[in-house]
């Protein structure tokens, strides 16, 4: 009762990624999770939503955050073996930019696809081997300026820390911000933990062209999920 996120669930992105894989004509998923309960809700989260488009999770890699050179071998053997149609991840992009390096060396037609978090850092690292990946993005593309926030994050970047490169991190933290900086003035002047949450669950944020509603009976907030590819231009396009 105490958290409202503002980005998209993570089970946003993944629906995302597997209805554009289901509208080229993938049909089996392949999900790499952390083996945490919170990376088997995620991969709950994946079967369900295969379920409903009408696919099939062929393959469940769990891993930990200290895997190892010879497990990710392993891991990439696996996918060989039973190449499923897609594949993409929860988290650890370098990790899972090390299993694609790895499963990429037997030229196998798997198509990776990736979630938000991590994704400059993943394309980064594999390079080449990132050209055309899908990959969920839950905030607008910090570069481009189709929407008013990516617009506004621009100019309060180039004010307040010129030179520093633009990214999706970055834009999700400012919009983040922006959405405390609503709800603390949506409060008023009697600030109070308990008037803090109430203004937040008769709120709904115009965060610079993306929504963010909140009720008592939901603190999703925003529902955006995007897609973006990473081109041969090293960049990432929408």
């Amino acid at each position: 009762p105490m958290v409202f996120p503002v980005r998209a669930e993570h089970r946003d992105e993944f629906r995302a990624l597997m209805d554009w894989g289901q509208r080229t004509g993938l049909k089996t998923v392949g999900f790499f999770h952390a083996d945490s309960d919170v990376g088997r809700a995620h991969l709950d989260n994946v079967k369900l939503a295969a379920a409903e488009l009408g696919m099939t999770v062929t393959l469940a890699l769990p891993f930990r955050g200290d895997a190892s050179n010879d497990q990710l071998d392993e891991m990439a053997q696996r996918i060989t073996q039973a190449p499923p149609d897609l594949m993409f991840n929860h988290g650890s992009a370098g990790l899972y930019g090390k299993l694609i390096a790895k499963a990429r060396k037997t030229r196998l037609k798997t198509t990776f696809m990736a979630v938000n978090s991590g994704s400059t850092q993943l394309a980064a690292d594999l390079g080449p081997l990132a050209h055309g990946m899908v990959f969920a993005q839950v905030v607008p593309s910090p570069t481009e300026r189709k929407h008013a926030i990516s617009r506004e994050f621009q100019a309060a970047m180039a004010k307040g820390r010129p030179g520093v490169a633009l990214s999706y991190g970055g834009l999700e933290g400012f919009l983040t911000a922006k959405a405390l900086v609503m709800a603390l003035q949506a409060t008023g002047r009697d600030l109070t933990r308990a008037n803090f949450v109430s203004a937040i669950e008769r709120s709904s944020f115009d965060l610079g062209g993306l929504g963010a509603r909140y009720s008592n009976q939901s603190h999703e907030g925003s529902r955006f999920v995007d897609l973006s590819m990473y081109s041969r231009e090293d960049r990432f396009i929408h």
